[in-house]
C-alpha cells in the first residue's frame, strides 16, 4: 500500500489520523479487534498531550504500540505550539508490519517539521514485541544489554492494545508477579511503560478502567501504586463514540501519572479529574479530589476509584464510615450456579411435576426489590430439573438478597438488589442463573428484616453512587460486594424493618430518605442525588 505524502498545510496529527483512517478502511475490522488495535482519534490525542508538563532541553519520549504514530505526532504538535527548544528522541514499538511504512512516513514528518521551527529530532522504530523485548526494566536485571546501558523516558504516551491473554503465554510468563487470575495485555504494557520511566518521569495512557478494581488486577495495582503516583484522571460520561470506527464497549480513562521515589511524594496532595460526554471534551468539568479519597485500602486490597463530582466525594466520606464487610456481618456473596448453556439438557420452559423441577431465577425476576416468578422473557427458561446432575446447582429455598451482576453504563443505576423471602416461595429448592450473585448467611437464614436491610441499602442512590466512583465496570462481581461497607447488623434490621412495614419497594426518594434517616446522612444529600446533581464539581 502506497503512503499518501502529507499535504503542505496539513497538521502532524491530521497527517497521522488520516493515515489511520486509510489503514483501517483498508483492513478488517475483525481482525484488528482480535489484535487489539484500536486508533486513538486526534481530539483524545491532542488532549492526553496537553496533560504533559511544558517539555524542555533533551527529552527522550516512548510510544508504545505506535500504531501509525498518532500519539507521537500529538506530542510534537505540542512541542511545536511551546517556546521551549527541545532536542527530542522518539522511540516506537509496532510488531505490525503493515503499521510500518505509514509509522515512518509520519515520523518522518515530524522531523521535517520539528528542525525547521530549531528543534532536535531522532527517532527509532523497534519492530518487536514491547513486553518480551523490555522485561528486563521490570525485573531490573540486565539493563546492561550487549555493553550498552538501557535508556530511561521522560515521558511516554500510550493507548496500549486491549485484548486477553493466557496465563502461559510468553508476555504473562515475562512479568509473571503481576498476573492473577486472566492477564490482559494492557495491563503489562503500563507496567513495562512505568519501569521504563526515569525519576520525575510522566506517563500518560488511555486504557480500559477495569484496572481500577477487581481481583484480576490486584497485584498490577498493588505495583503500580507502589511504583507512580497518579495525577490526572478523565473519565467518558458514555462509552460510545470514542473510537470511531471500532466497536468497544469497555469504558475507557486516560490517566496521568509520574515516577515518584518517596512514598510520602505519591500519597500526599490531590488528583485532577476531568470528566466529559465524550472525545470532543466539550464543557470539560474538573475537580480536585484529595489522594487519600481516589486510593482506597479495604480488607487488604487497593482500588483506585474515581469521583466525579463534589457530591461524589461527600458520599465516599460517609461509605467509608460504614465499618462492616458483608464477612464481618458473618454474611457472604456468591455467583448463581446455573451456566445455561453447561445446564441446557436440564431447562424447562415450566414448572413441572414429572419429571421432578424448582423455578430459575434470571436478573428478569428482579422487580422493585421483590422476586417475581414465574416471569416470561425472550423464551428464557423458567425451571431447571431436580436430578442427581443438577444437584449441584440447586439452592435450598431460604431469604436471599439477589443482585443483578450486569448492567450498561447509560443505565440510571448500576446495584440492583430484590429479595426472595422463604415464606413467598413456597418451593423446597431454586436454581438462580450465573448473571444473578446472591447474598446468604452461611449455615443459617437471613432474617427478613436483614434482607429486606440490604437490598435496601444496595439500592440507594448513596450506594450507587458510592459503587460508580470504585467500579466502571458494567459487571457488578461479587468481590466488589464483598469489599463494599456496610452499616451495623442492628442498623441493617432497623432499615430492613421500615422498608418491610412501610413497603417502599421501588428505587428512589422514600427508600433513600429510610436509609439516611437511619443512619443519619444529611437530608440535603440525598435531595441532590434524586434531582440528578451529580455533576456539581467546579468547572
Amino acid at each position: 500500500m502506497k503512503v499518501p505524502d502529507k499535504a503542505k498545510e496539513e497538521g502532524l496529527l491530521d497527517y497521522a489520523e488520516r493515515l489511520s483512517e486509510l489503514y483501517a478502511g483498508r483492513s478488517d475490522a475483525r481482525v484488528r479487534k482480535l489484535k487489539g488495535q484500536f486508533f486513538t482519534p486526534k481530539q483524545v490525542s491532542a488532549f492526553m498531550a496537553c496533560l504533559f508538563e511544558t517539555p524542555c532541553g533533551t527529552v527522550r519520549l516512548l510510544d508504545p504500540g505506535a500504531g501509525t504514530g498518532v500519539l507521537t505526532a500529538a506530542f510534537c504538535e505540542r512541542l511545536l505550539s511551546s517556546d521551549e527548544i527541545v532536542d527530542l528522541t522518539v522511540d516506537v514499538y509496532e510488531n505490525e508490519p503493515a503499521f510500518w511504512p505509514f509509522l515512518e512516513a509520519v515520523l518522518e514528518s515530524c522531523r521535517e517539521e520539528l528542525e525547521e521551527r530549531e528543534h532536535s529530532f531522532g527517532f527509532n522504530i523497534y519492530v518487536r514485541d514491547f513486553i518480551l523485548s523490555n522485561s528486563r526494566y521490570f525485573r531490573k536485571t540486565d539493563l546492561l544489554r550487549g555493553g550498552e546501558k538501557s535508556v530511561l523516558y521522560d515521558f511516554v504516551i500510550s493507548n496500549p492494545p486491549y485484548y486477553k491473554l493466557n496465563k502461559d503465554s510468553p508476555q504473562s510468563e515475562a512479568i509473571m508477579e503481576l498476573v492473577s487470575g486472566q492477564p490482559n495485555i494492557y495491563a503489562l504494557f503500563m507496567a513495562i511503560s512505568a519501569s521504563m520511566v526515569k525519576l520525575g518521569g510522566e506517563m500518560v495512557f488511555i486504557s480500559p478502567r477495569s484496572f481500577c478494581s477487581g481481583l484480576y488486577y490486584k497485584k498490577f495495582r498493588e505495583w503500580f501504586l507502589d511504583n507512580v503516583r497518579i495525577k490526572n484522571v478523565h473519565i467518558f460520561e458514555s462509552r460510545k463514540g470514542i473510537f470511531d470506527r471500532d466497536d468497544v464497549l469497555q469504558e475507557n480513562i486516560i490517566l496521568k501519572a509520574k515516577k515518584l521515589n518517596r512514598v510520602s511524594e505519591r500519597e500526599n496532595g490531590n488528583v485532577i479529574v476531568s470528566i466529559s460526554e465524550n472525545k470532543d471534551f466539550n464543557q470539560l468539568r474538573k475537580i480536585e479530589v484529595p489522594y487519600a479519597d481516589v486510593i482506597c485500602s479495604r480488607n487488604g486490597a487497593l482500588f483506585i476509584r474515581i469521583p466525579s463530582s463534589a457530591l461524589d466525594v461527600d458520599i465516599l466520606h460517609i461509605v467509608d464510615k460504614w465499618s462492616n464487610t458483608l464477612e464481618e456481618l458473618g454474611l457472604e456473596i456468591s455467583t448463581g450456579p446455573v451456566v445455561p448453556f453447561r445446564a441446557e439438557e436440564y431447562l424447562l420452559p415450566e414448572l413441572t411435576k414429572k419429571p421432578d423441577s424448582a423455578p430459575l431465577l434470571w436478573m428478569h425476576n428482579m422487580q422493585d426489590m421483590r422476586v417475581v416468578w414465574p416471569l416470561k422473557k425472550n423464551e428464557k427458561a423458567s425451571a431447571i430439573r431436580v436430578c442427581a446432575g443438577t444437584a449441584p446447582l440447586l439452592l435450598p429455598v431460604k431469604n436471599y438478597v439477589l443482585v443483578k451482576r450486569f448492567s450498561s453504563k447509560e443505565q440510571k443505576r448500576r446495584l440492583y438488589a430484590a429479595v426472595l423471602l422463604e415464606p413467598d416461595f413456597p418451593h423446597e429448592t431454586v436454581g438462580i442463573e450465573n448473571h444473578v450473585n446472591y447474598i446468604h448467611r452461611p449455615n443459617g437464614n437471613l432474617s427478613e428484616h436483614e434482607a429486606f436491610g440490604i437490598a435496601a441499602i444496595l439500592n440507594t442512590t448513596v450506594v450507587d453512587s458510592y459503587f460508580r466512583s470504585l467500579n466502571g465496570n458494567t459487571q457488578v462481581n461479587a468481590s466488589d460486594i464483598r469489599s463494599l461497607p456496610f452499616p451495623s447488623i442492628g442498623e441493617i434490621k432497623e432499615i430492613g424493618k421500615l422498608v418491610y412495614e412501610s413497603q417502599s419497594y421501588r428505587n428512589g426518594f422514600n427508600l433513600d430518605n429510610i436509609v439516611a434517616g437511619v443512619l443519619g446522612i444529611n437530608s440535603e444529600i440525598i435531595k441532590n442525588l434524586n434531582k440528578g446533581e451529580t455533576k456539581n464539581g467546579q468547572s
